[in-house]
């Protein structure tokens, strides 16, 4: 099991940001805490492999846990609150629950509810069904299928989107099933919409200000001779970073403001190394390693835009590109002057030219959208400095090397919780631990890289021999589990039988379900997670259709919410950390709403947050009208639906004004020349009417493992994809009979990528018109 798994605290009395880590080594230290997590990253896995050379020696470590017991960064036990000791309790049992746990104890806790044997009722002889069976050309398969479950999702009635496939069943008079899988789709296109129009009017401006403020503040301080010579290799080294972050995101090349060889070579090394998209090593900020230029190739919605393209290499550098202050070697502190005079000065260049303003601007968008850093920055930077007065760049170079370790393990700043670069580890040697690192705009902490970096190697150990156990690729499974899903912990019981990392999700879910409520309300990404969770509400109980209660229908919402991730990931790709997503009236004859009322409940509190949000940002310069307008639409929309669907289940009738808002879902009409126009409140949901009706697969790279578990470099790169919507057919009873829906459902899949490679959208719709595709093996219990 893996040792050191960390929950994120922050000090009751200290501002947002301000973190400590409490480990599990021992005994659990907490001071005035409440239990809370940050900042979006993306999981990587450890490379397995027996070197030593300078390339692998300085790799990070795992800032929950140092070798030898030594425990660096941690404060003496104060005051709790009953709360948080209760907490505590809970958690050292859950911990010992872990420690003894068989993959059958697992299999056992973890079971889903007991699902229907068989259906009371025969769906084939719903009405409509025959009209249904008529559009869509089911088949015998699929009416076996139907006949067991009492719902099925149809394979070949691919539709580009929800909204074409919405408009088809509108013209086709059909009964339409409202699914939850429409609602996370138009909310994906939406959230990726805006973020889109905020890089391009406001974020990436400001960015290309923020260098250029800082980098010119550099060479008039070199003009000047003011910065102490103690520090002249940290000034090579920003410039260096900056000279780096400006030509990616300027249409032309910069050049360096040190007229030096070194700094040259380099900074064309870099470039060179960003064009080539490889793994190549790096020397800079007084540390050697081995970085992954894979991630500056733009992907998402960056390929659209050559603007777009600039600011993803130029985000993905400053959000990649550390600074080592303090590593850990044999599990002993290391102090890195060079990164922490580098971390000082770009600090003091930011504050002096008067690009906070620009920084501020951008982090605060980046928070509210994704989430928090999983890293020392800037305002980290300052408290740091008024902690242990150091009040300017001759007081640091005046400052004793072992005076700012100590000050720095003493403190919250600088702790990570998700590895993302590449690292070799000997599986013989102790889990490393993570650096301390300041960062400039370091991607953010998510939840669901946390759970892949402590389910792969090296974080792991087998509970029966205490080695490392070589798993080098995550189960987006894993995610779904920590989230909530009992359905996802019974797929993943092979996966035990291989490696018993029971122990650990045991824990992980713990301390996913313990995130107080302000967690979820802290940031959309959070939000929409939590909407995800709503899903897993039991629907193996009378007032649920019976479709409902089936196993399958427990797969079909995996599939759902696999999807969703999926799509969250792919917009969010950029911020969020990897561990290393004239026309014919007529009218519904019928509709249903798949009836999840707690899941709509919190899609209309995430439009809360939106308007939030928006008026946050709002008061940073950005110009959100429409923005709020669409968080508010979408927020009433939600409630509806949350009545309607509660109605459902208690078997109340529905208002004239509910089914006239269901009859109303979607309109289509003809316009120009063949140009067709969508409305309805379907449409609305989209904060973009260019978005409608256009097909955008999706794809995101969400795990990268440098090695397989021999030590064999591979490259692996492990996507979550969308396809295209099909149909389901879904059947329930009520006194009047059997009826039969169809909605529009999403469609899930797992790639992986060779070498490091990174797929793009486009590329994965060709994948997908090629026909080459293959679903997870669960999805054949409701797809056919």
């Amino acid at each position: 099991m893996a040792r050191g798994l960390l929950f994120c605290l922050a000090l009751e009395h200290e501002p947002p940001g301000r973190l400590l880590e409490a480990t599990q080594e021992t005994k659990m230290r907490t001071t005035h805490l409440k239990l809370v997590t940050i900042l979006l990253c993306t999981s990587l896995t450890w490379a397995t492999g027996c070197s030593t050379d300078a390339d692998t020696d300085n790799g990070p470590a795992d800032q929950g846990q140092t070798s030898g017991g030594n425990n660096y960064g941690t404060t003496g036990k104060t005051d709790i609150t009953e709360d948080q000791e209760a907490f505590l309790r809970a958690y050292e049992e859950v911990r010992s629950e872990a420690d003894a746990m068989s993959s059958g104890d697992f299999t056992e806790r973890y079971a889903p509810n007991e699902a229907l044997s068989e259906l009371s009722f025969d769906p084939t002889t719903a009405s409509d069904l025959g009209r249904i069976a008529e559009l869509t050309g089911m088949n015998e398969a699929q009416g076996e299928l139907l006949k067991q479950n009492g719902f099925v999702v149809l394979e070949g009635t691919d539709r580009h989107t929800f909204e074409n496939a919405y408009s088809d069943l509108y013209f086709a008079d059909m009964p339409v099933l409202i699914t939850t899988d429409s609602m996370l789709y138009a909310l994906h296109r939406s959230y990726d919409r805006i973020l889109q129009e905020m890089e391009q009017t406001v974020l990436a401006g400001a960015t290309e200000r923020m260098l250029k403020l800082m980098h010119e503040d550099l060479a008039e301080r070199l003009e000047q001779g003011s910065i102490p010579a103690a520090q002249a290799e940290a000034a090579q080294d920003v410039d260096v970073y900056l000279t780096i972050g400006r030509s990616l995101i300027g249409e032309t090349p910069v050049q360096p403001v040190h007229d030096d060889a070194r700094v040259t070579e380099l900074v064309n090394k870099i470039l060179a190394g960003v064009s080539a998209e490889g793994p190549d090593t790096l020397t800079l900020f007084g540390a050697q390693s081995l970085y992954d230029y894979s991630q500056m190739r733009p992907r998402g919605h960056y390929t659209d835009d050559p603007l777009l393209q600039r600011y993803f290499k130029t985000m993905m550098w400053l959000g990649r590109t550390e600074m080592a202050l303090v590593n850990f070697v044999d599990g002993q502190p290391v102090f890195n002057r060079v990164a922490f005079d580098s971390a000082f000065l770009m600090n003091s260049l930011l504050s002096d030219s008067g690009a906070m303003r620009q920084w501020t601007q951008i982090n605060k968008a980046i928070e509210l959208m994704v989430g928090e850093r999983d890293s020392m920055n800037p305002i980290d930077m300052e408290a740091f400095r008024t902690d242990n007065s150091l009040d300017s760049l001759d007081a640091i170079a005046g400052a004793d090397d072992e005076t700012l370790k100590k000050a720095l393990l003493n403190s919250p700043y600088g702790l990570q919780r998700i590895m993302s670069q590449i690292i070799y580890t000997d599986p013989k040697e102790p889990e490393v631990t993570l650096p301390r690192v300041y960062l400039l705009m370091g991607q953010r902490f998510v939840i669901d890289s946390y759970v892949f970096h402590h389910v792969t190697y090296d974080r792991l150990q087998d509970p029966r021999t205490g080695e490392k156990m070589r798993r080098m690729l995550p189960d987006p499974l894993d995610v779904q589990f920590a989230l909530g899903s009992n359905a996802a912990a019974d797929l993943l019981a092979p996966e035990l039988e291989r490696y018993p990392y029971q122990g650990t999700l045991h824990e992980l879910r713990f301390l996913v379900e313990n995130h107080p409520q302000d967690f979820w309300e802290a940031n959309l990404y959070n939000g929409w997670l939590n909407a995800l969770r709503a899903l897993n509400d039991d629907t193996h109980r009378g007032a649920m259709p019976e479709a409902m209660q089936t196993r399958a229908w427990d797969h079909k919402t995996l599939n759902t919410q696999m999807a969703s991730w999926a799509e969250l990931r792919h917009d969010t790709l950029l911020y969020a950390k990897q561990s290393y997503s004239a026309g014919v009236g007529c009218e519904y004859p019928k509709a249903y709403v798949e009836p999840y009322p707690e899941f709509y409940q919190r899609m209309a509190h995430l439009g809360e947050l939106g308007m939030r949000m928006a008026s946050e940002l709002e008061q940073e310069g950005f110009d959100t009208a429409r923005v709020k307008s669409w968080f508010e639409n979408m927020s009433g929309i939600m409630s509806t639906l949350e009545a309607i669907s509660t109605k459902e289940l208690n078997d109340e009738p529905l208002t004239e004004e509910e089914w006239n808002f269901l009859r109303a879902t979607i309109e289509r009409e003809m316009v120009g020349c063949g140009e067709v126009q969508y409305d309805g409140w379907y449409a609305s949901l989209f904060f973009s009417r260019a978005d409608l009706g256009s097909f955008k697969p999706t794809i995101a790279d969400v795990h990268t493992a440098p090695t397989d578990e021999n030590g064999n470099n591979v490259g692996w790169v492990l996507h979550g994809a969308t396809g295209a919507t099909q149909l389901m057919v879904f059947t329930l009873t009520d006194c009047e009979g059997v009826h039969a829906y169809v909605g529009p459902v999403s469609s899930y899949y797992s790639v992986l990528g060779e070498q490091y490679k990174r797929y793009t959208d486009a590329e994965w719709e060709q994948t997908i018109y090629s026909g080459q595709l293959q679903r997870p093996a669960w999805t054949s219990s409701f797809v056919r």
